[in-house]
């Protein structure tokens, strides 16, 4: 072990709560007794003392195959369907014809992975699976042919398999396609077409299984995904449930799978570790949804109230009094927000809603998520994005999140999440059905539309006409442990309408390519000052997930003086430096206008690095026109530049052929420009085209920078 990592222990030690490492090690403790031992002993493993405990075993008598068939608990009343699919058609026509074109694609074999359509079909097709075209759930379907070993069990999969993304197979083995099956069956013409997409929800079913036997395998590696699987197929069924085509034999083949998948979720609850995530999580929303949806399976019961009730206390753990989420990451708040709400909804329609604070807790997400959203309806990207979803309803981008208010606030019936002019997205009818929509019609909006400062996650939002800036300066995720948080620290993002100026580089990848992890977490992926080319957090190399937040940033204050939306920013992460800098940045929002002003306090000669990154490739340095010179020191606050910007050296972005922004710069010490070609990653494995606009300087702090954007008049 190197001593960094020594370091990093250290660092764990005084950050998370005794209690909570107690309680880590007392699960690894166990999960080595039932495990662990087990390989390692062999036949010697089947001693008494080592059998599965006894409350987790289920008596003979109740190991015979369940009936499903009935009424049962549902989000969604499958009786509501024909009302709920004419609606769909006459409000919702070209988002059916979407979920249409993607079951079919899905049904030949075809599924979408992190935004691209991929051929996941099996080499060798097979005719037992008539009504799909069977998927292969071993092959990586993005890294290169890499294949994992349906042999191996789950547990000893490699999930550092050079040149493979181990998540580009879990994206297949989710079984997301039901959904659009389920969907299909809803909008079809007639009853035989309704039935062919039921039977190919049961195909899907019946060839995962033949394929992925429990416990073995890649699509077993991870009890997270294991519960997603569990939830997609238990809240799918609702579609096609009522189907002829569903039999007996069917349901019970259903009702033996999730059986399975929740004995492995219990078996490998993702609690060893010293923080409790949102893989914890996720693992409890699974046996809460199939333990309340199907209440014939023998431990129904244990999943819905046991575990549910583990899950209602971790939700308001996970949940901060603002309404984000403690990973750090918006990627990662919109998953859990449609995984808590599916909870929390299956919950209510067993007749066991969750108690009010964890609503609440839920409700926060959604509110939060309309706080950050920019005017196109996306989020900015803080922290990872891994593009997964909870509640694929509708094929979306991995950063569009403007239906999630509205989808919140018919499900939880929270006029506070309605924004106002918000209109009811497709996701509430395919969720709460035709009285959801009515619903959300009815519904007072009285969510806010205005700058927002999130005070837990120190994230500034400021609004000024169509202008969106959004200014990051929060603690690291998971309790300062790091997660899914990156250096972005004072980082920003702009826009204006619906075209963005200026974002972070974006996640792009985990184990596959892990120095590319780490740069793209690193602090000169962000949109931020660097100084000496240190990070604010210490990445520690091979810990892919780990990032001590010794920086203390924080959210100084946010103003709205003289006509500018403001806000101020503050971290100490180059105070570890041999002269220690502090980082301030200051930025304001006016119309048409935005510009910041960057602090470096401290003593000594250091290199500061001012980076800018723009999604878009027609950016050239250019001089200013004397107009633009005008309005940029008319527009600037008070005390912004006061020897004025460098008229000789700005940036110009176009966009669609037409110049559209204008980049200004000022410092307190001589500076170098320069324009770099880079790229962005809009949602996981996606690359796009971009612009690194960096400036350069060199010399004594304190120093002062000062950058303004100048939307120019279209013709």
């Amino acid at each position: 072990m190197s001593s960094i990592d020594f370091g990093y222990f250290a660092y764990l030690a005084s950050t998370v709560p005794p209690r909570e490492l107690a309680r880590a090690v007392a699960a690894r403790a166990r999960r080595a007794l039932r495990g662990g031992i087990r390989q390692v002993l062999g036949p010697v493993a089947r001693h008494p003392s080592l059998r599965t405990p006894f409350f987790m075993q289920v008596p003979p008598e109740q190991r015979r195959r369940r009936e499903l068939r009935g009424k049962r608990p549902s989000i969604v009343d499958p009786s509501l369907r024909e009302v709920t699919a004419h609606l769909l058609r006459e409000r919702f026509p070209e988002a059916c014809r979407f979920v249409q074109h993607e079951a079919e694609a899905c049904r030949r074999g075809e599924v979408p992975v992190f935004g691209k359509w991929k051929a996941c079909r099996k080499h060798q097709l097979q005719t037992a699976f008539a009504d799909i075209v069977p998927l292969d759930y071993d092959l990586d379907p993005i890294g290169h042919g890499v294949r994992y070993d349906p042999g191996t069990p789950g547990t000893r999969i490699d999930h550092f398999v050079d040149g493979a993304d181990v998540k580009a197979a879990w994206e297949i083995g989710r079984l997301q396609q039901l959904w659009r099956f389920g969907q299909a069956s809803w909008l079809a013409g007639t009853a035989t077409e309704r039935s062919a997409w039921a039977r190919a929800y049961m195909a899907t079913i019946r060839q995962f299984r033949a394929d992925c036997p429990a416990g073995m395998g890649v699509q077993w590696s991870c009890a997270m995904e294991v519960s997603s699987r569990a939830f997609h197929a238990a809240l799918a069924f609702a579609y096609v449930q009522d189907d002829p085509a569903v039999d007996a034999a069917f349901a019970a083949e259903l009702a033996e799978m999730l059986g399975e998948h929740c004995a492995y979720v219990e078996e490998h609850l993702e609690d060893t570790g010293a923080v409790r995530t949102n893989h914890y999580a996720a693992d409890l929303v699974g046996l809460v949804v199939v333990g309340s949806l199907f209440p014939e399976l023998p431990r129904a019961r244990i999943w819905r109230d046991v575990f549910g009730r583990k899950l209602w206390e971790e939700i308001p753990r996970q949940v901060r009094g603002d309404g984000t989420h403690f990973e750090a990451s918006t990627g990662y708040q919109r998953l859990t927000a449609e995984l808590f709400l599916g909870a929390v909804l299956a919950a209510r329609a067993a007749g066991t809603p969750a108690p009010r604070e964890v609503e609440l807790a839920v409700a926060g997400l959604f509110r939060s998520i309309g706080h950050l959203l920019k005017p196109s309806g996306r989020i900015p990207q803080i922290g990872d994005l891994d593009s997964c979803r909870g509640l694929p309803l509708m094929p979306r981008g991995a950063l569009d999140c403007g239906y999630l208010p509205a989808l919140g606030a018919a499900a939880l019936v929270d006029p506070a999440l309605k924004l106002p002019g918000a209109p009811c997205p497709v996701e509430v009818a395919w969720l709460l059905g035709a009285p959801g929509v009515e619903r959300f019609d009815l519904l007072p909006a009285r969510g806010h539309a205005g700058s927002s400062l999130l005070p837990d996650a120190n994230v500034a939002v400021l609004r000024r006409g169509g202008g969106y800036l959004c200014l990051t300066a929060g603690p690291n995720g998971q309790g300062g442990c790091g997660g899914h948080a990156h250096n972005d620290k004072n980082s920003v993002e702009l826009s204006f309408g619906e075209v963005d100026l200026v974002l972070d580089r974006g996640t792009f990848v985990y184990a596959r390519d892990p120095r590319e992890r780490d740069r793209r977490r690193g602090t000169a992926a962000h949109s931020t000052v660097q100084v000496d080319g240190t990070e604010q957090n210490r990445i520690i190399p091979g810990r892919l997930f780990a990032l001590p937040d010794t920086s203390r940033a924080r959210i100084r204050w946010m103003d709205r003086p003289n006509g500018h939306e403001m806000a101020s920013g503050e971290h100490l992460g180059y105070q570890r430096l041999p002269r220690g800098v502090v980082h301030r940045r200051l930025a304001a929002l006016g119309e048409g206008f935005a510009a910041f002003q960057d602090d470096l306090f401290g003593d000594g000669a250091h290199v500061l690095e001012a980076r800018w990154f723009i999604p878009h490739t027609d950016v050239s340095e250019r001089a200013a026109a004397p107009g633009e010179l005008r309005r940029l020191q008319a527009e600037a606050p008070a005390g912004f530049a006061p020897e004025g910007f460098d008229a000789s050296r700005c940036v110009e972005v176009g966009v669609d052929g037409k110049p559209f922004a204008l980049f200004a710069f000022a410092a307190s010490l001589r500076f170098e420009l320069s324009v770099d070609e880079t790229d962005v990653s809009p949602g996981y494995a996606e690359r796009t085209p971009a612009r690194a606009v960096t400036l350069r300087c060199a010399g004594e702090v304190p120093a002062r920078i000062w950058t303004a954007v100048l939307v120019l008049a279209r013709e």
